[in-house]
């Protein structure tokens, strides 16, 4: 038998135990509300290619889940967490990205380095004749929208001009009086010749090999593959070595890369067949003359266009 002594004191300490678990016990998850605050920044890690997103925030706010956990300063969860703000550290494709100007950039180097028109980009970024950047000037390449402005443009028909007196000279005369005025040489290709002699060691693939390598000798000389204006003249593109980018027409580029030496500068004006450059190494070491044609920006197969030899 217990005594009433004994009874109290018993009592008395289940009391104690329970007021002292009541102190330390938490109430179950969903009783504690939605939103809990964790320290330090959060790490999210995307599944995607678009890369990864670093939220910066001290207090981010993170949803009740299974990744609800003691968190450290920087932790990497599940990209299905919702935090805000979010920044993306990593963009493909050229839609939405900028270009950073270096020492030694120009606008033609910059749409060459992109596989973009030059007048595009420069209408993308409200650049005018002669086009001039800075260093450090973020370029955006997302010409996408002033391609579909122009291509809208080009569906009409031309502009008419009221003056009948110069339709001889100018253009030809529409049925209702006027001139439709026609862009003569602008936009005229050249008559193409080939920049060396040498025997073609690797094709045009449009995803791959974007012109035609030329195999030579170092210090072979390398001829204008028509006439036209020198755009660029430099090392500053990656992966192509000494540059040498010449202006045709408005259409019409051409290219020569991994030059051993550069004869042209920037702003010469060139005949078809004139010696431009020498024949140097690609970074393999392998002696070659590397040679584009681009038409409006686009990356096109030489081959359909240099005459047959």
């Amino acid at each position: 038998m217990v005594s009433n002594i004994e009874k109290t004191w018993l009592v008395a300490i289940v009391t104690a135990v329970l007021v002292s678990c009541g102190n330390s016990l938490q109430a179950p998850v969903s009783e504690q509300g939605e939103w809990q605050v964790a320290n330090g920044p959060i790490i999210v890690s995307s599944d995607t290619p678009a890369g990864s997103f670093r939220v910066q925030e001290s207090t981010p706010a993170i949803f009740n889940s299974e990744y609800n956990k003691p968190i450290g300063e920087s932790t990497t969860i599940s990209s299905g967490i919702s935090s805000n703000p979010i920044v993306s550290e990593s963009l493909s494709g050229v839609a939405g990205q900028t270009h950073r100007v270096r020492a030694g950039d120009n606008l033609m180097s910059i749409a060459f380095q992109y596989d973009v028109d030059f007048r595009a980009l420069a209408r993308a970024n409200a650049l005018d004749p002669p086009y001039t950047i800075f260093v450090d000037q973020e370029i955006n390449l997302d010409v996408s929208r002033v391609v579909d402005q122009q291509t809208e443009r080009n569906s009409q028909l031309g502009t008419i001009v009221t003056d009948n007196s110069v339709a001889r000279a100018q253009g030809t005369l529409s049925r209702g009086g006027g001139l439709i005025r026609q862009t003569v040489g602008s936009n005229r290709e050249p008559d193409w010749g080939w920049p060396h002699q040498g025997r073609i060691v690797r094709g045009f693939q449009a995803d791959v090999n974007k012109g035609i390598d030329i195999g030579g000798e170092v210090g072979e000389p390398v001829f204008a593959a028509g006439p036209g204006n020198v755009v660029y003249s430099g090392g500053g593109v990656q992966g192509s070595g000494n540059l040498i980018i010449i202006r045709h027409s408005d259409k019409y580029l051409s290219a020569y890369a991994h030059n051993s030496e550069m004869l042209v500068v920037e702003g010469s004006r060139v005949r078809a067949g004139e010696k431009i450059a020498e024949i140097g190494q690609n970074p393999s070491g392998v002696a070659m003359l590397h040679f584009e044609i681009r038409v409006d920006g686009q990356s096109v197969d030489p081959i359909g266009l240099l005459p047959k030899r």
